[in-house]
């Protein structure tokens, strides 16, 4: 990971450097396209391949550099591969666990700031950072008492430049999405920004951790690290340090292994979307690492979704109507789940079999394989796409944005993984639901 000595958190500033990327990206990706015209279909797609790696590096150099809210779009982005030049997604990943990092002497600002007396309880702080995040990075670190503790540090100022990123980053992604992709970026950046003031808590993040150790406290296959309340505040959160192995390199691991670090996964999502009502909203695969034990360790619980009652009772009477194979009926579901056209009506049959087809594996009879070759979520993109001019009239609510993305993001998780097993089963024991 490269390091800078400083990090850029001016309005003015970042502004600059997003409004300079634009620039760049986008001279560049017209003039690939103007000289498309004259070419073969060949030349022209190696052309725009070319032309998405060097564009792709500009972004993701810029976007880790910036941190922030900058970052964070990135890696939201970077978790939806299947939507995104191939190009562009591989190396928009390297903002989930390959960030450049701000240097030790940078980080002490914050340290000295919010705990001045930060010496008398850590004995020795590692100067590489463990991880590199969107608004902080994490050190390693001994504390006199002997505890091995992992401390996550914001960057200086970064609550104050992140908010600013918003409206400068709006025009940089309309860019790079407006050809191919439709979405409403006003609810995508409504979303970011309930996030982020979020995240910036980290007083908030400790309250969700003792939440969530709670729940899990008779189940000890989910770890999550204890937080170290004297050495924490508002912009430093220090646990218990918990290393495990990242879901890239659990790829190479076992089929058996791998089987079971998935089907955790699918219950962790599972139990808190529809027991405990409380989501982990950032799918990020730096937030979840595998123990040899076959344990899976949770991190970041700095952007929890709560289910309002109205939304979990529609995703209750989904399944019901799925294991009924009464699919058919779900359009009121929808409805009753505030996803309709925009005239009030039901939203047509044909737009939601999709989304049928995508839940089937969740409710074999047998065990199900996710691999690339029958990705749900790219199937479902692929349709949006092809039937955009009827699907824009379709409203929902902002509610669903936080869930629909953990949701893709399990699912990528388990392609990653190749991950097998009865998702019948695991759903109906992670929720209590009898045969």
């Amino acid at each position: 990971m490269a390091e800078q000595e400083k990090l850029t958190t001016s309005p003015f500033g970042r502004f600059l450097k997003m409004g300079a990327l634009a620039g760049r990206v986008g001279f560049s990706l017209v003039g690939e396209k103007t000289l498309g015209l004259f070419l073969g279909e060949e030349s022209r797609e190696l052309r725009m391949a070319r032309a998405w790696v060097k564009n792709a590096e500009k972004i993701a150099e810029t976007l880790g550099n910036l941190k922030g809210g900058a970052m964070k779009i990135g890696q939201m982005l970077s978790v939806q591969e299947a939507i995104l030049p191939k190009e562009l997604a591989f190396v928009l990943k390297s903002l989930q666990q390959n960030a450049p990092t701000v240097s030790t002497a940078v980080m002490m600002q914050t340290l000295d700031a919010d705990i001045p007396h930060w010496r008398t309880l850590i004995k020795e702080i590692d100067e590489k950072p463990l991880a590199a995040a969107s608004i902080g990075q994490v050190h390693r670190a001994t504390m006199h008492d002997g505890r091995q503790v992992a401390i996550k540090i914001q960057y200086p100022k970064i609550d104050q430049a992140i908010f600013s990123d918003l409206k400068n980053l709006r025009r940089l992604f309309e860019l790079i999405l407006e050809s191919m992709l439709a979405t409403n970026l006003d609810h995508l950046f409504a979303e970011i920004e309930a996030r982020l003031i979020e995240e910036v808590d980290y007083r908030r993040e400790i309250r969700r951790i003792h939440e969530f150790r709670e729940f899990y406290a008779n189940d000890d296959r989910f770890c999550i690290p204890k937080p170290v309340e004297e050495m924490s505040s508002q912009r430093v959160l220090t646990t218990e340090l918990l290393v495990g192995i990242t879901i890239e390199s659990a790829r190479h691991r076992t089929a058996a292994e791998k089987n079971i670090w998935g089907r955790l996964l699918f219950r962790a999502l599972a139990a808190q979307l529809l027991v405990f009502r409380k989501l982990q909203s950032d799918p990020n695969p730096a937030n979840y690492a595998f123990l040899e034990n076959g344990k899976i360790a949770l991190y970041d619980f700095g952007s929890i979704k709560e289910l309002p009652d109205w939304l979990h009772a529609g995703y209750m009477k989904t399944i019901s109507l799925c294991r009924q194979d009464r699919f058919s009926e779900i359009t009121a579901v929808a409805a009753s789940m505030k996803v309709m056209m925009k005239s009030g009506e039901e939203v047509p049959f044909k737009h939601v079999q999709l989304f049928h087809d995508a839940l089937a594996p969740v409710f074999l009879e047998r065990p199900y394989r996710f691999n690339t070759e029958r990705d749900p979520i790219k199937k479902i993109i692929n349709y949006n796409k092809a039937n955009f001019n009827e699907l824009k009239d379709i409203t929902f609510p902002g509610d669903i944005l936080f869930i629909d993305r953990a949701i893709a993001g399990l699912i990528g998780n388990l392609t990653a993984l190749g991950a097998e097993a009865n998702w019948k089963d695991e759903l109906f024991e992670a929720i209590g639901l009898s045969e």
